[in-house]
């Protein structure tokens, strides 16, 4: 076999970023947007607040996630990413103590915004920039295994908070715990555990040409793809935002499960546990279907979509129809999981095949702009449509948007593929 057919393999340059990514989402994204929940009555009740009050804390998170995603695109495509990550990490861990010490609301909004401009930089963008550096092969399996700890990190850090909380801990001091977990799961992997490139080690990105890092070729220091100007001119993108916009809207049904279990009647379960039981079940099937769909999407996105689409509408049927049963409404909550997952891994892969990688930090920063404004929204459009119209109108709402959602994708890999030929490294 030739040199220049030799294919880079893994090393522990590689892995460390890997990694890097799984501790940041385990640690500070599952922390922020995994536990918020458990905190809203508890704090609620201790500052003399409605909760919706406290819930508004999380709008403000994504509204500073939105104003601040081209920035920080931005940033990525220019910046040293080990400054760039540990700054964010200081940002999420400085607002859990900020929070610690909080005895009004309004410090609660001022740490959401330190919260937004961490997390849109460690969960939104610099996971699927690194490893879409890092990786020509296997980059969705990767991007899923990464995104799947904010599942997991959120099931063991929901189960912190009931075993603190019970024991007589108060808000304050489990923010303070929070942001020493934040900080020690975060800093020690983004100051010393990452690099820009693999480039910069003398190595080339995992299943690329050996021989182009090795001799220093331009072609391993310029990703080919399509330039973001040209991109954002063109329908495609603005068919991807809104493909991403509304997956976020779908996904996002799935927070009215507790919701919707309690107004059933002359069921034969307790609709408050299986509420619960439901919510939990869809968190372990999204973690879990993240990786395999980040697997098949390396494959075949465009199967890797039908897949989705299919365990939402199983996911769906099943909760609605099958409320005799809380076995197979567990089953439809864990199916639809499958569908959960597409908002942080299918999306950001279907933009690298569609885009290329060559400015693709920028480029899905202005995709992650529109997702992150609707998910500001998102939870109170289902609130609103299940207590006007009632849960019926809200699952066949749910149904249509996910029809939607699989032709805008078919359209999406129709014109990728018209696009591919303009790729350049220009």
């Amino acid at each position: 076999m030739s040199a220049t057919a030799t294919k880079e393999k893994m090393s522990i340059r590689h892995l460390l970023v890997v990694l890097t990514g799984i501790m940041i989402t385990f640690g500070c994204s599952a922390l922020c947007f995994s536990t918020w929940g458990m905190f809203q009555p508890v704090v609620a009740e201790s500052l003399g607040v409605p909760t919706t009050a406290f819930a508004m804390y999380v709008t403000v998170m994504y509204l500073t996630m939105t104003v601040a995603s081209p920035f920080a695109g931005k940033l990525l495509q220019t910046m040293d990413i080990r400054i760039l990550l540990s700054v964010s990490v200081a940002l999420v861990g400085c607002a859990f103590l900020l929070m610690s010490f909080s005895n009004t609301i309004v410090l609660f909004y001022a740490a959401a915004v330190m919260l937004g401009l961490g997390e849109i930089t460690i969960l939104w963008l610099a996971i699927p920039t690194l490893i879409n550096r890092w990786f020509v092969e296997r980059a969705g399996f990767f991007i899923g295994l990464c995104m799947a700890f904010t599942g997991i990190g959120g099931a063991i850090w929901n189960a912190v908070f009931t075993a603190l909380i019970t024991s007589g801990f108060d808000f304050h001091t489990l923010y303070l715990i929070w942001g020493v977990i934040a900080l020690v799961t975060g800093l020690p992997f983004t100051l010393f555990c990452v690099r820009n490139s693999p480039e910069d080690c003398g190595l080339a990105p995992y299943g690329a040409s050996a021989q182009a890092a090795a001799s220093n070729a331009p072609a391993a220091a310029k990703p080919a793809g399509l330039d973001a100007k040209f991109v954002m001119k063109t329908p495609m993108f603005y068919a991807i935002c809104v493909f991403a916009g509304l997956i976020n809207i779908a996904i996002l049904i799935a927070m009215q499960f507790p919701t919707y279990t309690k107004s059933l009647t002359d069921v034969a379960f307790d609709v408050v546990v299986v509420g619960g039981v439901m919510s939990t079940v869809m968190m372990v099937g999204q973690a879990i279907f993240k990786v395999v769909l980040g697997a098949a999407a390396d494959k075949n996105a465009k199967g890797a979509l039908i897949f989705a689409f299919a365990a939402g509408v199983v996911g769906i049927l099943l909760c609605w129809l099958c409320t005799f049963s809380d076995m197979l409404m567990y089953v439809g909550a864990f199916i639809f999981g499958g569908c959960y997952a597409t908002a942080v891994v299918l999306v950001p892969v279907i933009c690298r095949q569609s885009f290329g990688t060559r400015e693709y930090s920028v480029i899905y920063s202005r995709v992650s702009t529109v997702f992150n404004f609707i998910a500001a929204f998102a939870a109170m459009i289902w609130a609103w449509l299940g207590s006007t119209f009632g849960f019926t109108v809200e699952f066949i709402v749910a149904l249509v948007l996910l029809v939607v959602i699989l032709l805008l994708g078919f359209y999406i890999f129709g014109q990728a593929a018209k696009y591919k030929k303009d790729w350049t490294t220009e």
